[in-house]
């Protein structure tokens, strides 16, 4: 700071600085404007001077307004303001002191700097060493001026001081070491030396103010000669806003896509409690916090650890019973009341201050769980840092809370409809199966015969690729297939001798009968039609409706083959039991004729490959 100012070839300063700088008497005259004010205007220097600024650049409101502002207003302070400058630029800051006892005062915008003279003449550049002094005082940016030879500073600019909080006083014989982390001095020396040389233009570094705190900037530095001496000349422009509000873009990134992940995991979850680990787990290692829990219980002292993640069981249960030291909080929480609750900094709340310490959390948020008022438990988040649930940190977590607790919701109504549906099939199960024991306690040569057939009919459907719920289907047509077989009289079923003609078309009749019995039962298959079906043959020579190839169900194709198996096998009143491999050749033989020719195949493998039998062998639905 002692230096002589006008040492300094301020005009080379001015030309290094990214902002635009110029100056202007009170018509609005140009008198100096610097290189990065030529080049975004696209004019040369003798083009622009003495001509109004608006017409080089084009006049807008704001610049205009601030001007005048200022020339209403003159005071001796710095004045801040935020306007809009043509040319893309947002909104910019702009500082005005008074250079003189003329009238002359000074203007300057960060990202975009305009410094103006209000003089009436045009000042000689050779005898404004005041003027640019100020200029260089008063610009939005720091600037520094540093000997290359041992990296001391001999000249600094007061934006610059301000910036690193010394007095005026204190900064001659301050250095690059002094001003950066120490940790951080090898690449910033680097960097010094790549600028030195001419290789790298900005760059962004931390810079330590006089109270150790770190703030980023970006810099940009260039050699200059200084009496003779070498010497680096920097521009430091303090990005501490540009940067936090990157990490906050980054951090609300985050957590959109935390939000899309545990709604994903919603869409394909089957268990609740899978569906609370997931989300712990995706805050944890997609949001970036330290840690989350969810909670299930009437109230604090039930409140138990159901999911976690960044926790180990024992911290689990601590974040639970942790919740007795915010009863009201999370009391409230845990009877569906509370909205959320978020302590930004757990070391000052001295009740909380040892757990959050054990926890490895400076920060927390308690969600509740609850869908149309009714509790369901509670979501915890930990955060590493003090400070980061800010309101619409909050609001997404509250989203994802309500997201989580649709889907737990969702899930138990999902459980409860199971239940329920398996105690109906259940039911069903039972019912037909009552049914089909009266057929054979009016025919107990049959006894067994539904239930082997049906087995067996089960086993060709599964060699045959069928899903399990046509199976099932398949599998109760089977257990009843022969109901009908209760409007045949008794001495008809169990006859020693050979039917007649007239008992036979007798007996051809259960099927119609079975089907009466069973169309009024709300199967959820079609059952009844399969029993209809069951003794159809391709040909069309079957009964009792003669119906060929694909007119008939496919369910009914393989019953028909499992019911001639079986009943080839098995001993009646009226003869003895031809066995399975008669009954195998007599399918055979007329595979795609009578009988459904991948059925039969199916069977064929069952039988001869795979060791099937009809006693041995029970193929239940899954």
């Amino acid at each position: 700071m002692a230096t002589d100012i006008q040492a300094l070839d301020l005009r080379r300063v001015l030309d290094a600085s990214p902002s635009l700088i110029f100056l202007h008497d009170r018509e609005f005259r140009l008198v100096l404007a610097n290189r990065a004010y030529l080049e975004r205007a696209g004019v040369t220097e003798a083009e622009a001077l003495g001509r109004p600024y608006w017409e080089v650049f084009p006049k807008g409101e704001g610049p205009l307004a601030s001007c005048l502002h200022a020339l209403e207003n003159a005071e001796e302070e710095d004045e801040k303001e935020e306007v809009h400058l043509p040319g893309g630029e947002v909104f910019l800051s702009r500082s005005a002191a008074v250079l003189d006892s003329a009238g002359r005062y000074l203007y300057s915008r960060h990202d975009l700097s305009d410094i103006t003279d209000l003089d009436r003449t045009r000042v000689a550049l050779a005898e404004s060493g005041t003027a640019l002094q100020t200029i260089f005082d008063h610009a939005a940016d720091g600037f520094l001026v540093a000997r290359a030879s041992d990296r001391r500073f001999v000249l600094g600019n007061r934006r610059m001081v301000e910036m690193l909080g010394y007095g005026p006083e204190e900064f001659p014989g301050l250095g690059v070491m002094d001003i950066h982390p120490e940790a951080e001095l090898p690449h910033v020396i680097e960097q010094f030396e790549r600028q030195r040389r001419g290789e790298v233009g900005v760059v962004t570094l931390p810079v330590k103010r006089k109270d150790g705190s770190i703030f980023p900037a970006d810099i940009s530095a260039a050699p200059l000669l200084l009496n003779g001496g070498e010497c680096m000349m920097g521009i430091f422009r303090d990005v501490t806003e540009q940067h936090q509000a990157r990490r906050r873009i980054e951090c609300l990134g985050r957590m959109y896509r935390t939000i899309s992940l545990c709604n994903q995991a919603l869409v394909r979850a089957t268990d609740e409690l899978e569906l609370c680990r997931e989300t712990c787990r995706v805050l944890v290692d997609e949001g970036g916090f330290r840690s989350a829990c969810v909670m299930y219980g009437a109230g604090p002292a039930q409140a138990q650890a159901v999911a976690w993640a960044g926790l180990s069981e024992e911290e689990a249960r601590l974040v639970a019973t942790y919740g007795a030291a915010r009863a009201e909080e999370i009391g409230r929480a845990l009877d569906g009341e509370a909205q959320a609750d978020t302590n930004n900094d757990l070391a000052q709340t001295p009740v909380l201050a040892e757990g959050a310490a054990r926890l490895g959390v400076a920060a927390d948020a308690v969600l509740p769980l609850a869908v149309n008022g009714k509790r369901l438990g509670v979501l915890w988040v930990g955060s590493g840092k003090a400070g980061v649930f800010d309101e619409e940190l909050v609001m997404l977590l509250k989203e994802l809370a309500g997201d989580l607790s649709f889907g737990i919701a969702n899930l138990r109504t999902r459980a409860e409809r199971l239940i329920v549906q398996e105690k109906l099939d259940a039911s069903l199960d039972h019912t037909v199966a009552a049914i089909a024991s009266l057929v054979e306690l009016r025919d107990p040569y049959t006894a067994g015969h539904q239930r082997r057939v049906a087995d067996l009919a089960c086993a060709i459907a599964r060699d045959m690729g069928l899903d399990e719920d046509r199976i099932l289907g398949l599998h109760m047509a089977g257990v009843v297939h022969d109901i009908g077989k209760i409007h045949v009289p008794a001495e008809i079923l169990t006859s020693p001798g050979k039917l007649t003609d007239a008992e036979f078309e007798i007996i051809k009749t259960h099927p119609k009968g079975g089907y009466e019995i069973l169309k009024g039962i709300d199967f959820p298959w079609p059952v009844a039609d399969i029993v209809l079906q069951h003794h159809e043959k391709l040909d069309g020579s079957g009964y009792p409706q003669g119906l060929k190839g694909e007119e008939i169900l496919l369910e009914a194709r393989i019953l028909c083959v499992a019911d001639v198996v079986e009943a080839m096998s098995s001993h009646r009143p009226y003869r003895p039991g031809f066995g399975v491999f008669p009954a195998l050749q007599e399918i055979s033989r007329n595979k795609g004729r009578l009988y459904d020719a991948a059925a039969v195949e199916a069977c064929l493998r069952l039988f001869l490959e795979k060791n099937y039998s009809l006693e041995a062998n029970r193929t239940l639905p899954a």
